[in-house]
């Protein structure tokens, strides 16, 4: 049964549809509230037609005093033949209180056996004895009343008998059929006239139906410029308004894919990568036209024919690999790697596989997608960067056996400085001092100022050459990184000058635990050469003041030295960390010029900067910072 009403559903139109089961529901409704009429009235009816037996059975007995009183049937025709008159009573009985039959009169088709039975002795009112499928039988008692004396109040009733009336069920059953056709005919009048109004709204809804349907059908077969109409009921309208919408939507979407499937024909045609898919069994369902300018093969001749067939077999256990974990999907982001291949002219090449595989919609393996890079060049390229670099290993291994003898003889030369040079300004300072002592008094004042200079020229030399001694060694010692703290370096070197010099009244400011990932040895250099150059320049101040401290410049941390000394132009301030170069003269402040150069190189051991800022008489801000996370290893 379900399947039929699936099939009709399925094979008939929604108009017939419509019409079937209206058509079937209101049939169904007349037929129902014919019967429901019916029984309805039925009842009524039948209640009716009992309340009337009960009635003739009372009556009968009232009248049936004498006829039992005296045994006499005579004295009970009229009122019989009365009772039998009565529609539907075809049979009456008055019986004494045995039972036995006074007057029996009309049909019955039951057996007289259950009749001769006596009434049951608490019978004082009528009622229905039974009921069959084709008559009612109605009993009442016949009493009558006595006095005992005329000073006895009370009076008994005793019964003289009782009689029974059968009544058919004739009438009813002739009502019941003239209630049901007529109920019936009513249903079915206003049926038939529901049913009319139902084919007339059902056509007017229907028809708007069927018109957008048979739009519908012809949007299927790809006509073009298919719109609905805007009729009918209001619900059809919004139907129809949503189709147009859809259309005009799946119009416009279809307008945008043929634009990208050509915008993505072009980019595939035009790319000079080849873009390829294979099937399942690994062969090619799927090429651009690069695939001739890499290969030199003809995309047609090429598919249906397995990718492996131009790799070169060295590379076929790589391939083999990555095409049986694709299978896999081991992979599900790709994969990529590089395979030599065979063109069409037998010359060798590169290529770069990227690759992914494809799964269909339960998710199983269906082939793979992926790009062909010809990298021939690039292999080659890097071939030669390869050789290009195990010959600059080998430069550099010659170069490192020149350096490391170039090290070796600058070594040497400074120890002969060192010895060779040191003994003569030795003999020259000893010499002028012997001078001066043994044969002062005999010079003029000349000839000491002679002698005095030429003492500390030598003296001046020799501080150079242990200048120049330290400059070099300072290119040439290994970095040992530690954290310092530049604040208590700062304030020994303080502490040591003011030792050296206690009559200067110097305002001396070092801010607190700043601390630095720097060589121990060279950053005290640096610090000793800056506040030593500060204490210098500060000596003709009055209030001399010098700071060390440290501030953020563009997220660094940036240390310097700033004093209130001479200062100088800064129009020469790139000469400053150059070896030997001086701003001021020997008369105005003594030194050699190379401490700043020290400086300078030991900020570059440790990939930092160091730099100045001055005004002349207004005092000189030297700043620095240290970059040792990029010094390399030692």
């Amino acid at each position: 049964m379900p399947a039929i009403l699936k099939n009709f559903l399925r094979n008939t139109a929604f108009s017939q549809q419509l019409k079937i089961t209206v058509t079937t529901g209101v049939l169904c409704i007349a037929l129902f509230s014919s019967v429901v009429s019916s029984w309805q009235g039925s009842r009524q009816i039948r209640q009716t037609l009992r309340d009337q037996g009960e009635r003739i059975a009372v009556n009968l007995a009232n009248a049936s005093t004498l006829a039992l009183l005296y045994n006499s049937a005579e004295n009970a025709d009229q009122v019989i033949n009365t009772t039998l008159a009565f529609p539907d009573v075809i049979r009456v009985e008055i019986r004494n209180p045995n039972g036995n039959p006074v007057v029996l009169r009309g049909e019955d088709k039951r057996s007289t056996a259950i009749d001769d039975m006596p009434p049951p002795p608490t019978l004082r009112a009528a009622f229905m004895e039974m009921e069959t499928s084709y008559d009612w039988r109605f009993i009442a008692p016949v009493l009558t009343t006595q006095t005992a004396s005329a000073f006895d109040l009370e009076q008994k009733q005793e019964m003289l008998g009782y009689v029974r009336v059968v009544q058919s069920k004739a009438t009813l059953t002739r009502m019941m059929t003239r209630v049901f056709l007529v109920n019936l005919l009513i249903s079915f009048f206003f049926a038939a006239a529901f049913l009319w109004l139902i084919q007339y709204l059902s056509k007017r809804l229907t028809q708007p139906i069927t018109a957008l349907s048979q739009t519908m059908l012809r949007a299927e077969r790809g006509e073009a410029n298919v719109r609905a109409n805007l009729v009918g009921a209001k619900d059809i309208v919004d139907m129809a308004q949503a189709f147009n919408s859809m259309i005009a939507a799946l119009h416009e979407r279809e307008q945008a894919l043929r634009e990208s499937q050509a915008s993505y024909r072009e980019v595939v045609e035009s790319v000079n990568e080849v873009i390829f898919q294979t099937d399942v069994e690994g062969n090619l369902v799927f090429l651009n036209p690069a695939w001739k300018d890499v290969t030199g093969r003809e995309v047609a001749e090429t598919l249906n024919r397995p990718l492996k067939q131009i790799i070169e077999p060295d590379s076929h256990s790589i391939f083999d690999i990555w095409q049986a974990r694709m299978m896999e999907q081991s992979f599900p982001q790709g994969c990529r790697y590089e395979v030599r291949f065979r063109r069409a002219n037998q010359e060798t090449g590169w290529l770069k596989v990227t690759q992914k595989a494809r799964t269909d919609d339960a998710g199983n393996f269906a082939g793979t997608a992926g790009v062909l890079s010809d990298i021939t060049e690039r292999r080659a390229a890097e071939e030669q960067l390869k050789n290009l670099n195990t010959e600059l290993e080998q430069r550099v291994k010659k170069r490192t056996r020149e350096l490391e003898a170039s090290n070796r003889e600058l070594e040497a030369f400074s120890y002969s400085v060192s010895h060779d040079l040191r003994a003569p300004l030795r003999g020259i300072g000893g010499f002028a001092y012997i001078l001066e002592e043994d044969y002062g008094p005999q010079l003029d004042e000349q000839a000491r100022g002679h002698l005095k200079r030429i003492r500390v020229s030598a003296q001046r030399m020799a501080q150079l050459i242990d200048d120049l001694l330290e400059l070099s060694r300072l290119s040439r010692v290994s970095l040992n990184l530690k954290e310092v703290n530049l604040s208590a370096m700062a304030q020994q070197i303080f502490s040591e000058l003011a030792e050296a010099e206690p009559n200067r009244k110097v305002e001396i400011v070092v801010g607190q635990d700043l601390m630095a990932e720097a060589d121990p040895t060279l950053i005290r250099t640096v610090l000793d050469n800056l506040i030593r150059n500060a204490w210098k320049f500060t000596g003709k101040q009055a209030q001399a003041r010098i700071e060390f401290n440290a501030e953020q410049r563009d997220g660094t941390q940036t240390f310097f030295v700033r004093d209130n000394g001479a200062g100088f132009d800064m129009n020469y301030a790139s000469q400053l960390f150059q070896p030997f170069s001086r701003l001021h003269s020997m008369d105005q402040f003594s030194g050699t010029g190379v401490g700043l150069a020290t400086a300078h190189r030991v900020m570059m051991r440790h990939h930092g900067k160091i730099w100045a800022e001055a005004e002349p008489e207004k005092g000189a801000t030297f700043y620095f910072t240290l970059n040792t996370d990029s010094v390399g290893i030692n």
